[in-house]
Protein backbone atom coordinates (compact mmCIF):
# COMPACT_ATOMS: atom_id res chain seq x y z
CA UNK A 1 0.00 0.00 0.00
CA UNK A 2 1.51 3.71 -1.27
CA UNK A 3 0.53 6.68 1.37
CA UNK A 4 0.72 10.57 0.46
CA UNK A 5 4.07 11.44 1.68
CA UNK A 6 4.02 14.63 3.93
CA UNK A 7 5.05 18.12 2.98
CA UNK A 8 5.17 20.75 4.95
CA UNK A 9 5.28 23.95 3.26
CA UNK A 10 2.20 25.68 0.97
CA UNK A 11 2.53 25.66 -3.09
CA UNK A 12 2.66 29.60 -3.32
CA UNK A 13 -0.49 28.92 -5.26
CA UNK A 14 -3.12 31.83 -3.26
CA UNK A 15 -5.89 30.06 -4.54
CA UNK A 16 -4.75 26.96 -3.35
CA UNK A 17 -3.00 27.56 -0.54
CA UNK A 18 -6.45 29.26 1.09
CA UNK A 19 -8.15 25.91 0.40
CA UNK A 20 -5.25 24.16 2.14
CA UNK A 21 -5.19 26.55 4.78
CA UNK A 22 -9.44 26.69 5.19
CA UNK A 23 -9.02 22.50 6.01
CA UNK A 24 -6.29 22.99 8.66
CA UNK A 25 -8.76 25.81 10.33
CA UNK A 26 -11.62 22.99 9.43
CA UNK A 27 -10.42 20.19 10.87
CA UNK A 28 -8.92 22.55 14.41
CA UNK A 29 -12.34 23.96 14.67
CA UNK A 30 -13.29 19.87 14.52
CA UNK A 31 -11.11 18.27 17.06
CA UNK A 32 -12.70 21.68 19.71
CA UNK A 33 -16.30 21.01 18.94
CA UNK A 34 -16.14 17.29 18.05
CA UNK A 35 -19.07 16.60 20.37
CA UNK A 36 -21.33 19.36 18.99
CA UNK A 37 -23.51 17.50 16.81
CA UNK A 38 -24.00 21.39 14.77
CA UNK A 39 -20.82 22.28 14.84
CA UNK A 40 -19.27 19.38 13.08
CA UNK A 41 -22.10 18.98 10.43
CA UNK A 42 -22.03 22.40 9.84
CA UNK A 43 -18.23 21.98 8.94
CA UNK A 44 -19.62 19.33 6.62
CA UNK A 45 -22.37 20.77 4.92
CA UNK A 46 -20.10 23.92 4.00
CA UNK A 47 -17.40 22.33 2.05
CA UNK A 48 -18.47 19.23 -0.28
CA UNK A 49 -15.76 19.72 -2.70
CA UNK A 50 -14.92 15.96 -2.29
CA UNK A 51 -18.72 14.76 -2.52
CA UNK A 52 -19.27 12.15 -5.63
CA UNK A 53 -22.56 10.99 -4.23
CA UNK A 54 -23.75 9.16 -7.60
CA UNK A 55 -22.84 7.32 -10.80
CA UNK A 56 -21.48 9.91 -12.81
CA UNK A 57 -21.97 12.17 -10.21
CA UNK A 58 -25.10 13.43 -10.54
CA UNK A 59 -28.73 11.74 -10.96
CA UNK A 60 -28.44 12.84 -14.94
CA UNK A 61 -25.31 11.23 -14.63
CA UNK A 62 -23.33 14.68 -16.79
CA UNK A 63 -20.02 13.42 -15.72
CA UNK A 64 -19.52 17.00 -14.08
CA UNK A 65 -17.84 17.44 -10.58
CA UNK A 66 -18.86 21.21 -9.69
CA UNK A 67 -17.30 21.74 -6.60
CA UNK A 68 -13.90 21.64 -7.96
CA UNK A 69 -11.71 24.28 -6.66
CA UNK A 70 -7.52 23.44 -6.68
CA UNK A 71 -7.55 21.49 -9.78
CA UNK A 72 -6.86 23.20 -12.94
CA UNK A 73 -5.18 22.66 -16.46
CA UNK A 74 -2.33 25.07 -15.58
CA UNK A 75 -1.40 23.14 -12.47
CA UNK A 76 -2.79 19.54 -13.62
CA UNK A 77 0.92 19.04 -15.80
CA UNK A 78 2.98 19.57 -12.51
CA UNK A 79 1.14 18.52 -9.24
CA UNK A 80 -1.10 15.55 -10.31
CA UNK A 81 0.09 12.16 -9.91
CA UNK A 82 -0.32 8.45 -8.53
CA UNK A 83 -1.15 8.64 -5.05
CA UNK A 84 -2.02 5.61 -3.60
CA UNK A 85 -3.71 1.83 -4.37
CA UNK A 86 -5.24 -0.81 -2.11
CA UNK A 87 -6.55 -4.27 -3.06
CA UNK A 88 -10.69 -4.73 -2.20
CA UNK A 89 -11.16 -8.52 -2.17
CA UNK A 90 -10.61 -11.03 -4.07
CA UNK A 91 -10.96 -10.67 -8.25
CA UNK A 92 -14.83 -11.88 -9.19
CA UNK A 93 -14.39 -15.39 -11.32
CA UNK A 94 -17.32 -14.71 -13.60
CA UNK A 95 -17.47 -12.04 -16.00
CA UNK A 96 -17.60 -8.43 -14.37
CA UNK A 97 -20.50 -5.89 -13.70
CA UNK A 98 -20.29 -1.94 -13.84
CA UNK A 99 -18.68 -0.21 -11.10
CA UNK A 100 -17.73 3.33 -9.57
CA UNK A 101 -16.42 4.47 -6.59
CA UNK A 102 -18.46 7.28 -4.56
CA UNK A 103 -17.01 9.94 -2.86
CA UNK A 104 -18.14 11.55 0.34
CA UNK A 105 -15.88 14.06 2.03
CA UNK A 106 -15.83 15.56 5.64
CA UNK A 107 -17.09 13.12 7.52
CA UNK A 108 -16.32 12.78 11.15
CA UNK A 109 -16.41 9.42 13.07
CA UNK A 110 -14.52 8.61 15.94
CA UNK A 111 -10.95 8.99 14.37
CA UNK A 112 -12.10 12.82 13.71
CA UNK A 113 -12.63 13.72 9.95
CA UNK A 114 -13.05 11.25 7.27
CA UNK A 115 -13.09 11.53 3.34
CA UNK A 116 -14.36 8.53 2.04
CA UNK A 117 -14.85 6.26 -1.53
CA UNK A 118 -17.12 3.60 -0.78
CA UNK A 119 -16.76 1.11 -3.53
CA UNK A 120 -18.35 -2.67 -3.48
CA UNK A 121 -17.24 -6.26 -4.78
CA UNK A 122 -20.43 -8.65 -5.36
CA UNK A 123 -20.77 -8.92 -1.65
CA UNK A 124 -19.03 -6.22 0.42
CA UNK A 125 -19.16 -3.06 0.59
CA UNK A 126 -15.65 -0.81 1.52
CA UNK A 127 -15.04 2.50 2.66
CA UNK A 128 -11.77 4.01 2.48
CA UNK A 129 -9.87 6.85 3.82
CA UNK A 130 -9.61 8.55 0.54
CA UNK A 131 -6.23 10.81 1.16
CA UNK A 132 -4.60 7.27 3.07
CA UNK A 133 -5.75 4.24 1.19
CA UNK A 134 -6.45 2.44 3.98
CA UNK A 135 -9.61 0.74 5.05
CA UNK A 136 -12.21 2.33 7.58
CA UNK A 137 -14.67 -0.44 7.47
CA UNK A 138 -16.30 -2.52 5.33
CA UNK A 139 -19.79 -4.27 5.52
CA UNK A 140 -20.21 -8.02 4.06
CA UNK A 141 -24.06 -9.23 2.98
CA UNK A 142 -25.24 -12.42 3.16
CA UNK A 143 -27.63 -12.52 0.17
CA UNK A 144 -27.02 -16.14 -0.96
CA UNK A 145 -25.15 -17.65 -3.95
CA UNK A 146 -25.21 -15.72 -7.40
CA UNK A 147 -26.33 -17.84 -10.56
CA UNK A 148 -23.76 -18.55 -13.34
CA UNK A 149 -25.67 -16.87 -15.40
CA UNK A 150 -26.66 -13.46 -13.86
CA UNK A 151 -23.89 -13.18 -11.10
CA UNK A 152 -22.44 -9.42 -10.68
CA UNK A 153 -18.81 -8.80 -9.64
CA UNK A 154 -20.17 -5.44 -8.17
CA UNK A 155 -23.30 -4.57 -5.83
CA UNK A 156 -25.28 -1.79 -7.00
CA UNK A 157 -24.48 1.37 -4.31
CA UNK A 158 -25.96 4.88 -4.19
CA UNK A 159 -26.16 7.89 -1.67
CA UNK A 160 -28.07 11.04 -1.15
CA UNK A 161 -26.33 14.21 -1.80
CA UNK A 162 -25.89 15.27 1.54
CA UNK A 163 -26.92 18.27 2.75
CA UNK A 164 -25.73 21.75 1.89
CA UNK A 165 -26.47 25.00 4.32
CA UNK A 166 -25.73 28.56 2.97
CA UNK A 167 -25.49 29.90 6.52
CA UNK A 168 -25.41 33.53 5.04
CA UNK A 169 -28.72 33.23 4.12
CA UNK A 170 -30.59 32.09 7.81
CA UNK A 171 -33.26 34.44 8.16
CA UNK A 172 -32.36 36.49 11.86
CA UNK A 173 -34.36 35.68 14.73
CA UNK A 174 -35.46 38.43 17.02
CA UNK A 175 -33.74 39.45 20.50
CA UNK A 176 -34.75 36.50 22.83
CA UNK A 177 -36.65 34.51 20.58
CA UNK A 178 -35.48 31.11 20.71
CA UNK A 179 -34.91 28.82 18.02
CA UNK A 180 -37.51 26.16 16.72
CA UNK A 181 -37.40 22.94 18.12
CA UNK A 182 -34.98 20.15 16.52
CA UNK A 183 -36.82 16.86 15.97
CA UNK A 184 -35.37 14.17 17.94
CA UNK A 185 -33.25 11.27 16.19
CA UNK A 186 -35.59 8.36 15.12
CA UNK A 187 -35.70 5.76 17.43
CA UNK A 188 -33.85 2.14 16.11
CA UNK A 189 -36.99 0.72 16.18
CA UNK A 190 -38.70 3.61 14.20
CA UNK A 191 -35.62 3.69 11.50
CA UNK A 192 -36.86 3.02 8.14
CA UNK A 193 -34.94 3.62 4.76
CA UNK A 194 -34.97 7.24 3.41
CA UNK A 195 -35.33 8.68 7.14
CA UNK A 196 -31.76 10.40 7.97
CA UNK A 197 -29.64 8.39 10.34
CA UNK A 198 -28.90 11.58 12.41
CA UNK A 199 -32.67 12.85 12.69
CA UNK A 200 -33.80 16.39 12.32
CA UNK A 201 -32.30 18.90 9.69
CA UNK A 202 -28.67 18.00 10.51
CA UNK A 203 -29.25 14.80 9.78
CA UNK A 204 -26.17 12.77 7.81
CA UNK A 205 -27.58 10.67 4.96
CA UNK A 206 -27.32 6.98 3.82
CA UNK A 207 -25.11 4.97 1.63
CA UNK A 208 -27.58 2.14 0.40
CA UNK A 209 -26.76 -1.16 -1.63
CA UNK A 210 -28.76 -3.30 -3.41
CA UNK A 211 -27.53 -7.00 -3.46
CA UNK A 212 -28.24 -9.73 -5.28
CA UNK A 213 -31.19 -11.26 -3.86
CA UNK A 214 -32.97 -7.88 -4.76
CA UNK A 215 -32.93 -6.85 -1.34
CA UNK A 216 -32.14 -2.41 -0.72
CA UNK A 217 -30.06 -1.98 2.20
CA UNK A 218 -29.05 1.27 4.01
CA UNK A 219 -25.76 1.65 5.99
CA UNK A 220 -24.58 4.53 8.01
CA UNK A 221 -21.64 6.15 5.84
CA UNK A 222 -19.47 6.55 8.74
CA UNK A 223 -19.57 3.22 10.33
CA UNK A 224 -20.91 1.19 7.77
CA UNK A 225 -23.70 0.00 10.52
CA UNK A 226 -27.29 -1.32 9.52
CA UNK A 227 -29.51 1.43 9.67
CA UNK A 228 -32.44 0.10 9.11
CA UNK A 229 -34.10 -3.44 8.03
CA UNK A 230 -33.79 -3.59 4.46
CA UNK A 231 -36.44 -3.62 2.04
CA UNK A 232 -37.82 -6.10 -0.98
CA UNK A 233 -36.80 -3.85 -4.54
CA UNK A 234 -36.58 -6.71 -6.76
CA UNK A 235 -39.07 -9.63 -6.94
CA UNK A 236 -36.68 -12.69 -7.28
CA UNK A 237 -32.99 -12.99 -6.15
CA UNK A 238 -30.38 -12.97 -8.87
CA UNK A 239 -31.92 -10.06 -11.18
CA UNK A 240 -28.43 -9.02 -12.31
CA UNK A 241 -29.54 -5.36 -11.83
CA UNK A 242 -27.43 -2.67 -13.36
CA UNK A 243 -26.53 0.35 -11.49
CA UNK A 244 -28.99 2.32 -8.89
CA UNK A 245 -29.97 6.05 -9.14
CA UNK A 246 -31.52 8.37 -6.47
CA UNK A 247 -33.42 11.50 -6.66
CA UNK A 248 -36.30 12.81 -4.50
CA UNK A 249 -36.88 9.67 -2.39
CA UNK A 250 -36.93 7.62 -5.30
CA UNK A 251 -34.07 5.01 -6.10
CA UNK A 252 -34.05 3.60 -9.65
CA UNK A 253 -32.56 0.80 -11.24
CA UNK A 254 -32.89 -1.22 -14.94
CA UNK A 255 -32.42 -5.33 -15.25
CA UNK A 256 -31.51 -6.05 -18.76
CA UNK A 257 -29.77 -9.67 -18.51
CA UNK A 258 -32.58 -11.74 -19.03
CA UNK A 259 -32.33 -13.37 -15.87
CA UNK A 260 -34.75 -15.49 -13.58
CA UNK A 261 -37.95 -14.43 -12.23
CA UNK A 262 -37.04 -10.35 -13.11
CA UNK A 263 -37.88 -9.04 -16.47
CA UNK A 264 -35.92 -6.60 -18.66
CA UNK A 265 -36.70 -2.84 -17.88
CA UNK A 266 -37.07 -0.10 -15.49
CA UNK A 267 -37.68 -0.13 -11.46
CA UNK A 268 -38.23 2.75 -8.96
CA UNK A 269 -39.17 2.38 -4.78
CA UNK A 270 -40.89 4.93 -3.29
CA UNK A 271 -38.44 5.55 0.01
CA UNK A 272 -41.17 8.33 1.10
CA UNK A 273 -44.11 5.71 1.23
CA UNK A 274 -44.88 3.30 4.18
CA UNK A 275 -45.15 0.34 2.34
CA UNK A 276 -41.69 1.48 0.09
CA UNK A 277 -44.25 0.65 -3.04
CA UNK A 278 -42.36 -0.56 -6.21
CA UNK A 279 -43.31 0.08 -9.68
CA UNK A 280 -41.64 -0.93 -13.28
CA UNK A 281 -41.72 -0.47 -16.86
CA UNK A 282 -41.27 -4.06 -18.92
CA UNK A 283 -39.13 -3.91 -22.05
CA UNK A 284 -39.91 -7.34 -22.53
CA UNK A 285 -37.36 -9.19 -24.98
CA UNK A 286 -35.72 -5.66 -25.46
CA UNK A 287 -32.99 -4.83 -23.16
CA UNK A 288 -31.66 -1.45 -22.26
CA UNK A 289 -28.78 -0.96 -22.63
CA UNK A 290 -26.61 1.63 -20.33
CA UNK A 291 -24.66 -0.62 -17.50
CA UNK A 292 -24.99 2.27 -15.12
CA UNK A 293 -28.92 2.07 -15.07
CA UNK A 294 -31.54 5.17 -15.94
CA UNK A 295 -31.03 8.87 -15.66
CA UNK A 296 -33.25 10.84 -13.98
CA UNK A 297 -34.55 13.88 -14.92
CA UNK A 298 -35.09 16.63 -12.06
CA UNK A 299 -38.85 16.11 -12.61
CA UNK A 300 -38.35 11.87 -11.92
CA UNK A 301 -38.16 10.85 -15.30
CA UNK A 302 -36.00 7.58 -15.91
CA UNK A 303 -34.43 7.70 -19.31
CA UNK A 304 -32.87 4.62 -20.86
CA UNK A 305 -31.75 3.79 -24.13
CA UNK A 306 -32.88 0.45 -25.77
CA UNK A 307 -31.45 -2.06 -27.68
CA UNK A 308 -32.67 -3.95 -30.85
CA UNK A 309 -35.82 -5.90 -31.12
CA UNK A 310 -39.85 -5.82 -32.09
CA UNK A 311 -41.89 -3.20 -30.94
CA UNK A 312 -45.06 -3.71 -29.19
CA UNK A 313 -47.11 -1.52 -26.70
CA UNK A 314 -45.01 0.84 -24.97
CA UNK A 315 -41.77 -0.59 -26.22
CA UNK A 316 -39.85 0.82 -28.36
CA UNK A 317 -36.32 -0.74 -30.05
CA UNK A 318 -33.36 1.37 -30.57
CA UNK A 319 -34.53 4.30 -29.21
CA UNK A 320 -34.40 6.56 -26.04
CA UNK A 321 -37.39 6.01 -23.80
CA UNK A 322 -38.58 8.53 -20.76
CA UNK A 323 -40.83 6.86 -17.87
CA UNK A 324 -42.80 8.71 -15.33
CA UNK A 325 -42.28 8.03 -11.38
CA UNK A 326 -44.89 5.76 -11.96
CA UNK A 327 -43.28 3.91 -14.70
CA UNK A 328 -46.23 4.83 -17.57
CA UNK A 329 -43.73 5.66 -20.80
CA UNK A 330 -44.09 9.83 -21.27
CA UNK A 331 -42.05 10.40 -24.25
CA UNK A 332 -39.58 8.43 -26.78
CA UNK A 333 -37.15 9.37 -29.49
CA UNK A 334 -36.34 6.71 -32.48
CA UNK A 335 -33.53 7.83 -34.83
CA UNK A 336 -34.87 6.94 -38.21
CA UNK A 337 -32.32 4.19 -39.66
CA UNK A 338 -31.80 2.86 -35.71
CA UNK A 339 -28.79 3.31 -33.86
CA UNK A 340 -25.29 2.27 -34.08
CA UNK A 341 -24.37 -1.48 -32.91
CA UNK A 342 -24.14 -0.64 -29.10
CA UNK A 343 -23.76 -3.09 -26.89
CA UNK A 344 -23.68 -0.41 -23.97
CA UNK A 345 -24.50 3.19 -23.75
CA UNK A 346 -25.74 5.33 -21.27
CA UNK A 347 -27.12 8.77 -22.21
CA UNK A 348 -26.82 11.93 -19.70
CA UNK A 349 -29.29 15.25 -19.15
CA UNK A 350 -28.78 18.18 -17.63
CA UNK A 351 -29.90 22.01 -17.38
CA UNK A 352 -28.75 24.29 -20.03
CA UNK A 353 -29.77 27.65 -20.90
CA UNK A 354 -33.16 26.81 -18.61
CA UNK A 355 -33.39 23.89 -21.08
CA UNK A 356 -33.35 20.41 -19.98
CA UNK A 357 -31.36 18.73 -22.20
CA UNK A 358 -30.44 15.51 -23.59
CA UNK A 359 -27.43 13.58 -25.14
CA UNK A 360 -27.81 9.95 -26.27
CA UNK A 361 -27.26 7.99 -29.58
CA UNK A 362 -28.32 9.43 -33.04
CA UNK A 363 -28.69 7.86 -36.14
CA UNK A 364 -26.32 5.55 -37.42
CA UNK A 365 -23.51 6.33 -34.77
CA UNK A 366 -24.07 9.71 -34.59
CA UNK A 367 -24.64 11.72 -31.28
CA UNK A 368 -28.16 13.36 -30.89
CA UNK A 369 -29.00 16.71 -28.28
CA UNK A 370 -32.65 16.20 -27.44
CA UNK A 371 -35.53 18.29 -25.39
CA UNK A 372 -36.21 16.37 -22.55
CA UNK A 373 -39.94 17.74 -22.54
CA UNK A 374 -40.38 16.28 -25.86
CA UNK A 375 -37.72 13.75 -27.27
CA UNK A 376 -38.24 13.46 -31.08
CA UNK A 377 -40.21 16.54 -31.54
CA UNK A 378 -44.36 15.63 -32.87
CA UNK A 379 -42.98 12.43 -35.02
CA UNK A 380 -40.57 11.36 -32.39
CA UNK A 381 -37.49 11.23 -35.07
CA UNK A 382 -36.58 14.85 -35.03
CA UNK A 383 -33.75 15.74 -32.38
CA UNK A 384 -32.78 19.72 -31.88
CA UNK A 385 -29.47 18.66 -33.12
CA UNK A 386 -27.47 15.87 -33.99
CA UNK A 387 -23.57 15.66 -35.22
CA UNK A 388 -22.33 12.83 -38.04
CA UNK A 389 -21.51 9.57 -37.25
CA UNK A 390 -18.25 9.41 -35.22
CA UNK A 391 -17.32 5.67 -35.89
CA UNK A 392 -17.57 3.90 -39.37
CA UNK A 393 -20.93 2.34 -40.08
CA UNK A 394 -21.46 -1.03 -38.85
CA UNK A 395 -18.48 -1.08 -35.99
CA UNK A 396 -19.60 -2.45 -32.91
CA UNK A 397 -19.44 0.05 -29.86
CA UNK A 398 -18.28 -2.35 -27.07
CA UNK A 399 -19.50 0.74 -24.15
CA UNK A 400 -19.94 4.38 -24.82
CA UNK A 401 -20.60 7.42 -22.33
CA UNK A 402 -21.32 11.43 -22.68
CA UNK A 403 -20.23 14.28 -20.49
CA UNK A 404 -21.71 17.97 -20.04
CA UNK A 405 -19.95 20.92 -18.42
CA UNK A 406 -19.88 24.60 -18.54
CA UNK A 407 -16.93 26.09 -18.60
CA UNK A 408 -15.94 29.75 -16.77
CA UNK A 409 -17.77 32.09 -19.77
CA UNK A 410 -20.75 29.96 -19.30
CA UNK A 411 -20.34 28.19 -22.91
CA UNK A 412 -21.64 24.62 -23.10
CA UNK A 413 -19.76 21.18 -23.61
CA UNK A 414 -20.38 17.97 -24.39
CA UNK A 415 -18.36 14.88 -24.88
CA UNK A 416 -18.51 11.20 -25.74
CA UNK A 417 -16.11 8.55 -25.07
CA UNK A 418 -16.29 6.01 -28.01
CA UNK A 419 -15.07 2.51 -28.23
CA UNK A 420 -14.46 1.88 -31.75
CA UNK A 421 -12.87 3.80 -34.40
CA UNK A 422 -13.17 7.28 -34.57
CA UNK A 423 -13.97 8.59 -37.99
CA UNK A 424 -12.67 11.88 -37.75
CA UNK A 425 -9.04 10.99 -35.89
CA UNK A 426 -7.54 10.63 -39.34
CA UNK A 427 -6.71 7.30 -39.17
CA UNK A 428 -4.94 8.13 -35.31
CA UNK A 429 -8.04 6.82 -33.30
CA UNK A 430 -8.28 3.33 -34.43
CA UNK A 431 -9.70 1.80 -31.30
CA UNK A 432 -11.85 4.62 -30.30
CA UNK A 433 -10.90 8.05 -27.57
CA UNK A 434 -12.85 10.94 -26.40
CA UNK A 435 -14.57 13.59 -28.87
CA UNK A 436 -15.82 16.76 -27.77
CA UNK A 437 -18.67 19.21 -28.93
CA UNK A 438 -18.97 23.01 -28.46
CA UNK A 439 -22.59 23.57 -27.30
CA UNK A 440 -24.06 26.64 -29.00
CA UNK A 441 -27.66 28.38 -29.30
CA UNK A 442 -30.56 28.95 -26.99
CA UNK A 443 -34.54 29.09 -27.34
CA UNK A 444 -34.23 25.60 -28.15
CA UNK A 445 -32.12 26.13 -31.41
CA UNK A 446 -28.73 24.26 -30.52
CA UNK A 447 -25.83 23.60 -32.79
CA UNK A 448 -23.33 20.58 -31.76
CA UNK A 449 -19.76 21.97 -33.24
CA UNK A 450 -17.07 19.91 -33.66
CA UNK A 451 -13.94 20.62 -31.14
CA UNK A 452 -11.41 18.01 -30.76
CA UNK A 453 -10.48 14.96 -30.95
CA UNK A 454 -8.42 12.57 -28.67
CA UNK A 455 -5.38 10.61 -28.70
CA UNK A 456 -6.02 6.70 -29.33
CA UNK A 457 -7.87 4.84 -26.56
CA UNK A 458 -8.69 1.25 -25.78
CA UNK A 459 -12.16 0.93 -23.90
CA UNK A 460 -12.33 4.35 -22.78
CA UNK A 461 -15.04 5.14 -20.11
CA UNK A 462 -17.25 7.44 -19.92
CA UNK A 463 -15.99 11.19 -19.52
CA UNK A 464 -15.65 13.28 -16.95
CA UNK A 465 -15.14 16.93 -16.03
CA UNK A 466 -13.79 19.72 -13.83
CA UNK A 467 -12.97 22.91 -13.52
CA UNK A 468 -11.50 23.26 -17.49
CA UNK A 469 -9.98 19.81 -17.09
CA UNK A 470 -11.37 16.28 -18.49
CA UNK A 471 -10.50 12.77 -17.16
CA UNK A 472 -10.49 10.32 -19.49
CA UNK A 473 -9.47 6.34 -18.40
CA UNK A 474 -8.76 4.54 -21.34
CA UNK A 475 -9.88 1.08 -19.72
CA UNK A 476 -7.46 -1.42 -21.94
CA UNK A 477 -8.63 -5.11 -22.65
CA UNK A 478 -6.39 -8.40 -21.37
CA UNK A 479 -3.44 -7.39 -23.96
CA UNK A 480 -3.23 -3.95 -22.99
CA UNK A 481 -3.07 -2.02 -19.60
CA UNK A 482 -5.57 0.70 -18.59
CA UNK A 483 -4.18 4.62 -18.45
CA UNK A 484 -5.67 7.56 -17.13
CA UNK A 485 -5.18 10.66 -18.85
CA UNK A 486 -5.91 13.99 -17.76
CA UNK A 487 -6.65 16.49 -20.76
CA UNK A 488 -7.15 20.66 -21.13
CA UNK A 489 -11.09 20.39 -21.68
CA UNK A 490 -11.20 23.23 -24.24
CA UNK A 491 -8.48 22.02 -26.23
CA UNK A 492 -7.65 18.45 -25.88
CA UNK A 493 -4.15 18.63 -24.61
CA UNK A 494 -2.80 16.20 -22.74
CA UNK A 495 -1.92 17.17 -19.27
CA UNK A 496 -1.18 14.13 -17.62
CA UNK A 497 -1.27 10.53 -17.72
CA UNK A 498 -0.39 7.46 -15.77
CA UNK A 499 1.62 6.01 -18.21
CA UNK A 500 2.35 2.28 -16.56
CA UNK A 501 1.52 3.66 -13.16
CA UNK A 502 -1.37 0.88 -13.58
CA UNK A 503 -0.55 -2.57 -14.64
CA UNK A 504 -3.85 -4.07 -15.92
CA UNK A 505 -6.91 -3.34 -17.54
CA UNK A 506 -9.77 -2.07 -15.67
CA UNK A 507 -13.00 -3.79 -17.19
CA UNK A 508 -16.25 -1.38 -17.01
CA UNK A 509 -14.96 0.84 -14.47
CA UNK A 510 -16.08 4.43 -14.01
CA UNK A 511 -14.15 6.96 -12.48
CA UNK A 512 -15.13 9.27 -9.58
CA UNK A 513 -13.36 12.90 -9.58
CA UNK A 514 -13.80 14.91 -6.26
CA UNK A 515 -11.22 16.97 -3.90
CA UNK A 516 -8.66 17.14 -6.62
CA UNK A 517 -8.38 13.62 -7.17
CA UNK A 518 -9.50 10.92 -9.53
CA UNK A 519 -10.36 7.40 -8.07
CA UNK A 520 -11.59 3.86 -10.40
CA UNK A 521 -10.70 0.35 -10.19
CA UNK A 522 -8.80 -2.66 -12.45
CA UNK A 523 -9.71 -5.77 -12.81
CA UNK A 524 -8.39 -7.79 -9.86
CA UNK A 525 -10.67 -5.11 -7.54
CA UNK A 526 -7.63 -2.77 -7.07
CA UNK A 527 -8.94 0.73 -6.28
CA UNK A 528 -6.60 3.31 -7.61
CA UNK A 529 -6.12 7.10 -6.66
CA UNK A 530 -4.44 9.26 -8.50
CA UNK A 531 -4.56 13.58 -8.00
CA UNK A 532 -3.08 16.33 -6.04
CA UNK A 533 -1.88 15.19 -3.00
CA UNK A 534 -3.10 16.54 0.86
CA UNK A 535 -0.52 18.92 1.76
CA UNK A 536 0.09 18.16 5.71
Amino acid sequence: MNFVPAINKYSGNPLRDFDVKKKHLGRAIGLFCAGTLFCSTAIFAQDQRGDWSLTGGDPGQSGWQKGERVLTPENAASDFKFLWKIKLGEAPKAGRSFSEPLLAGRLINGQGFKDLAYWSSADTLYAVDSELGSIVWKKQYSAGAQSAACGLSSLGVTMEPPVVINFAARRRRAPGTPPPPEPPPAKSNERHLGVAPGGGYFGLKGIYVLTADGMLHEQVMTTGADFAPPVKFLPAANGAAYGINFTSKTIYTATGRDCTGVSNGVWAVDLASGDYAVASYATEKIHPLGLTGPVVTPTGDAIIVTGPGTASTDVYPDSVVAVGKDMKVKDWYSPKGGIARYEAVSPITFTYKEKQLIIAPGKNGSIALLDASSLGGADHHTPLAETSPLAKSGEKHGWDGFAFTEDKNGAGWVYASVSAGIASGNGKTAHGGIVAFKLTGADGKFTLEPAWVSQDMLNPAPPRTTNGVLVALAGGDKGTHATLHVLNAATGAELFSSKDAVPTYTELSGVAVGDSHAFFTDHNNVLYSFGIGLEH
